[in-house]
């Protein structure tokens, strides 16, 4: 292989590709006569697509394909003759004839000025939204939640109507970009960041519902002795509902908010905690006042959120002053520090506050 050129090589990898087209034109007209004889409800099958699935050992999305684009190129057979001869490829085909079905009567010669992304740009400018159309698509919304089954983690999926859609992405994108740069310079993932925008917006809707912006919510942590003691905290420490929280959660939790704790037994509760708050309101006005009521990390301007945070954490015995609170953005605080597992150096001013890596080095 070393001595093939790379022209040689990139040739033979668009001839295959141009070989997989024709291939596929083929196994169209068959499936177009197998769908004539009805051979899938012959053989028991739902629909050509889960039996062309199944036979042709092909995930789903291939047989839909292969099925809708069979079905379609039997109205424009300028792309079906492109495809057999191998002037184009199966895909391009595939967006071919959806443009056609949008109504653009000369879809081939109108293809080749654009690339597959425009293809299906084009089709979706064409396609008619009717009155009745756009109402499903409303209909059809739905947000869902699931949890792992120790609820340590949760994935979200669902549909929202265009409009919808684009008032969420345009708040996810706008809280996102309030954010600033992590320590080491870098930034998260795109998807990354609409996760901790979301995050932070739901946190404001439930405290402004609370009565004040910065209102601290109360916290129940129950912690079952025997587990929390055997493991250093990584199990037998749970909120309400039985959420399970790990040992950088549980140090947010008793960093800034009101607090009931439950200490168990196997179950059994052995005492009840009374409420309290690890940092009290005349504090935190303090030490607000005394950091100029913005955020210490170096660099950072953000006043979104602002809350003390404690240098040396409060469960390894980090105490509740001024010496070593420091104040912290939302973004700093919670997605920086107790998320992400940096520490402030403390050798740092206190109003520029730089971060150690998690490996316990200085970010670059």
């Amino acid at each position: 292989m070393n001595e093939v050129t790379t022209d040689r090589i990139e040739r033979e990898l668009c001839d295959l590709e141009i070989h997989v087209g024709r291939v596929r034109s083929r196994q169209m007209v068959l499936l177009a006569e197998l769908d004539r004889r009805q051979v899938a409800t012959a053989d028991g099958c739902r629909s050509l697509v889960e039996w062309t699935a199944s036979r042709l050992d092909v995930a789903i999305e291939t047989a839909s394909a292969l099925i809708r684009t069979s079905r379609t190129v039997r109205d424009t057979p300028q792309v079906a003759d492109a495809l057999a001869e191998g002037e184009i490829t199966f895909d391009r085909a595939t967006e071919l004839c959806r443009l056609a079905s949008a109504g653009v009567t000369d879809a081939l010669e109108t293809g080749l000025w654009h690339d597959i992304a425009g293809l299906r740009s084009l089709t979706s400018r064409q396609h008619r939204l009717s009155r009745s159309s756009e109402h499903q698509s409303v209909c059809d919304r739905y947000v869902a939640m699931q949890p792992n089954l120790d609820q340590t983690s949760w994935r979200l999926w669902g549909q929202l109507a265009g409009a919808d859609g684009r008032i969420v992405e345009q708040a996810l994108t706008r809280r996102a970009d309030t954010f600033p740069m992590l320590p080491d310079g870098t930034q998260p993932t795109r998807g990354q960041r609409a996760a901790d925008a979301l995050t932070s917006i739901a946190q404001d809707s439930l405290t402004e519902t609370a009565g004040a912006r910065s209102s601290t919510p109360l916290v129940t942590v129950f912690v079952d002795l025997a587990e929390a003691s055997r493991t250093e905290a990584e199990t037998g420490v749970t909120l309400d509902a039985r959420v399970r929280i790990g040992p950088d959660a549980l140090d947010e939790v008793l960093c800034d908010t009101q607090i009931e704790t439950i200490v168990t037994s196997f179950g059994t509760p052995l005492a009840v905690g009374r409420r309290t708050r690890t940092i009290t309101p005349a504090l935190r006005r303090a030490i607000l006042h005394r950091d100029d009521g913005a955020c210490t990390a170096d660099g950072c301007t953000s006043r979104y959120r602002l809350q003390p945070h404690h240098m040396i954490p409060y469960s390894q015995g980090g105490p509740t002053d001024p010496d070593n609170l420091t104040t912290l953005c939302w973004y700093h605080h919670h997605v920086v520090i107790h998320e992400m597992g940096y520490r402030i150096d403390p050798d740092t001013p206190p109003q520029r506050r730089r971060f150690l890596a998690p490996s316990g080095n200085d970010p670059p």
